[in-house]
C-alpha cells in the first residue's frame, strides 16, 4: 500500500480541498482497476448495455461475430458484467462519499490525512 504524504496547509479550507481531491483520485484509481480506460470505451459499454436491454443491436451482433458467440451469450455476458460493476461501483462510491463527508467535518489536517489513508486501505485490494 502506498503512503500518503503529509502536507502543511495554510488554512483548514486548503487542507479540505487537498484531501477531497485525494479521495476522488483514490476512488478513480480503484475504479480503473476494474474498467477499461477511455471515454470512448465507456460509451461503448453503455451502448452495449442499452442494446442488451433491448435484446440486441449492432454492437452486440459485432461482438458475437468477433468472438464466435451467440447474440444471447453476449447479452448475458454484458448484463452480468453490468450487474457486477453496479455492486462494486456502488461500494467505491459509498466509500468515497463517506470519506469526503468525514473530511469536511474534520477539525484538523491530521484527521483528514487519517481519513484519506483509511480510504486508500479500503479501496486497495
Amino acid at each position: 500500500m502506498a503512503n500518503l504524504k503529509a502536507f502543511l496547509h495554510k488554512t483548514l479550507d486548503e487542507a479540505v480541498r487537498h484531501y477531497l481531491d485525494i479521495v476522488d483520485q483514490q476512488a478513480e484509481s480503484a475504479r480503473m482497476q476494474h474498467l477499461t480506460p477511455g471515454s470512448g470505451q465507456s460509451m461503448t459499454y453503455e451502448v452495449k448495455h442499452q442494446e442488451a436491454l433491448a435484446g440486441g443491436g449492432p454492437m452486440i451482433s459485432a461482438e458475437a461475430e468477433a468472438l464466435g458467440m451467440t447474440v444471447q451469450e453476449v447479452i448475458d455476458s454484458v448484463q452480468l458484467a453490468r450487474q457486477q460493476w453496479q455492486v462494486l461501483g456502488a461500494q467505491i462510491e459509498a466509500a468515497r462519499l463517506k470519506a469526503k463527508k468525514q473530511i469536511r467535518e474534520a477539525e484538523t489536517a491530521a484527521e483528514m490525512h487519517r481519513i484519506a489513508s483509511e480510504l486508500q486501505g479500503q479501496l486497495t485490494p
